[in-house]
């Protein structure tokens, strides 16, 4: 059963309107092959490596690890990733091309994903071929592929722009020639639900074979293309983790395995827990910074700053959000603005290391609210101005960084970092392989002599593209006897940020155990 939504329930209505949904649909992810055709994306064989195994924990149904015809490299990534053992089936890309399919049948892998357009601006301007020798062409290559015993993934290149009745018959040509599956791909992105959910219907009835469809962003449709092909009866969905991918990208696995499940209350297979951490996994190796206002894994998915909303999300959270964030490994966050409240003033400084009482929430807020009078941005860091420019307040936040220090020691970062700790100066030390890892250990370091191990459990930091003007936004989950806590930073070094965000974290502890005084 799906996760509730709301007080509403779609499954049964869904189930009447659309007869070919599935109950369950394989995740085919593309990451690592569409997903790395992102411009400027090019991931080392261990990166890829590592991405894999994320997938595979993640519960995914096929990796398509790669192109091997691309390059050497390419060709030992592909045939690293299968032979891990993993779980998934291991699946590598192939043009109609008997070298194409021998490269990737020699990494090693379960699945050959054979394509080749049959849209006629491809045919004509790209393939120079007529459409006989397309056809030709697919039921040759589909037939080779099988001869070298692997399962056979075919694709009609830019079906969504192809003559229909030609497309079809390509797709039962590569049935008869023994293709184990189908894929549907909207190349660039034109397609319509409408267009889609039929196309899934028709290749399926033509050909009685499992379709996959395979969408693109380029309109803004790619998560609702995909869906409206399982609503056809595609049983297969080609996705990218956080939507990567060529131009616009491709259709976003986070957001399509959410929306099935808790919308259609079709299943996936996917452990939905663990997509904020893959989301980040992925957006650190790639240099792809995930938008912050992006459906489920974005760093706004979950947060809440009118009053109205805040009081409606602390009585009951399904008031204003569709899925609890916990289901897909996020959190609630409470910001701050003209329509806050005491409480979520409290909340957002408690992050920060400051424990104020309603009475201390209450004056901020007040003085919050006139400044957004005057018009101005509010922000946290405007927050944090307000609460350190109040002497009676700073002394409520038990842990303070002052300064953090880095310095460059070959292929590692020392860093160092002096705190004030109940108002005693305390100097911390560490290491790491980057700024932010080395201020983490520095500032683990003074915690440590005063609450023992301290584990951290996550940490992620958010850089504006104007880091003169915006500062750096940081935010850490520490595990500490038995409790969780969420710890947030502002400035405009990374590190600095980071090493505020343990310390507001630490300062809860500390608060914790000294019965919320902070003394």
């Amino acid at each position: 059963m799906p996760p509730e939504v709301g007080t509403v329930s779609w499954g049964s209505v869904v189930r009447d309107a659309f007869r070919l949904l599935p109950e369950r649909v394989q995740v085919f992810d593309t990451t690592l092959r569409d997903g790395e055709q992102t411009p400027g994306v090019s991931l080392r064989k261990e990166e890829k490596v590592e991405v894999a195994r994320a997938l595979a924990e993640l519960g995914v149904a096929v990796i398509e690890a790669g192109y091997p015809a691309v390059s050497r490299g390419e060709h030992e990534a592909v045939r690293e990733i299968s032979r891990l053992g993993l779980g998934p089936k291991v699946c590598a890309l192939a043009r109609c091309d008997r070298r194409d399919i021998d490269r990737a049948v020699d990494a090693g892998v379960d699945w050959v994903h054979v394509f080749i357009a049959t849209s006629e601006i491809h045919m004509r301007h790209k393939l120079r071929m007529t459409p006989e020798q397309v056809y030709e062409a697919a039921v040759e290559s589909v037939e080779y592929a099988k001869s070298r015993g692997v399962e056979v993934h075919f694709s009609c290149e830019d079906a969504t722009r192809s003559e229909r009745s030609f497309l079809l018959r390509v797709y039962k040509g590569a049935a008869e020639a023994g293709a184990d599956s189908l894929d549907v791909p909207d190349t660039v992105g034109v397609a319509i639900p409408l267009v889609m959910r039929e196309l899934a219907r028709q290749v399926r009835e033509a050909t009685g074979l499992p379709v996959a469809v395979h969408c693109h962003d380029d309109m803004g449709l790619a998560t609702a293309n995909t869906i409206a092909g399982v609503e056809g009866g595609a049983e297969i969905v080609h996705v990218t983790v956080n939507g990567i991918g060529e131009r616009a990208g491709n259709a976003s696995l986070e957001e399509v395995v959410v929306a099935l499940k808790v919308l259609y209350g079709v299943d996936s297979g996917i452990d939905l827990s663990k997509l904020a951490a893959v989301s980040r996994l992925v957006s650190s190796l790639t240099g792809m910074v995930v938008q912050r206002n992006k459906a489920v894994v974005g760093d706004h998915a979950f947060s809440h700053e009118s009053g109205i909303h805040v009081h409606g999300v602390i009585n009951n959270p399904l008031t204003y959000e569709p899925i609890a964030p916990e289901l897909v490994g996020k959190r609630r966050r409470i910001v701050v603005g003209k329509h806050s409240g005491t409480h979520a003033v409290v909340e957002v400084l408690r992050q920060h290391g400051f424990e104020l009482d309603l009475e201390e929430g209450k004056r901020v807020l007040e003085r919050v609210k006139e400044l957004a009078d005057t018009g101005a941005r509010l922000t946290e860091q405007l927050l944090l101005g307000l609460v350190r420019d109040d002497p009676s307040l700073v002394s409520s936040q038990p842990l303070e960084v002052i300064s953090v220090s880095l310095r460059a020691d070959g292929r590692e970062v020392s860093g160092e970092v002096e705190v004030f700790l109940r108002g005693e100066r305390v100097t911390g030390f560490g290491r790491g392989r980057s700024p932010v890892s080395a201020s983490i250990s520095a500032v683990a370091n003074v915690v440590s002599r005063v609450l023992g191990p301290v584990e951290v459990v996550e940490c992620s930091v958010y850089v504006p593209p104007n880091p003169d003007r915006c500062p750096a936004e940081a935010e850490v989950v520490l595990r500490f006897n038995g409790s969780t806590l969420v710890g947030r930073g502002l400035a405009h070094d990374p590190a600095m940020a980071v090493a505020m965000a343990v310390g507001g974290a630490v300062s809860q502890a500390l608060s914790m155990r000294t019965g919320g005084d902070g003394s």
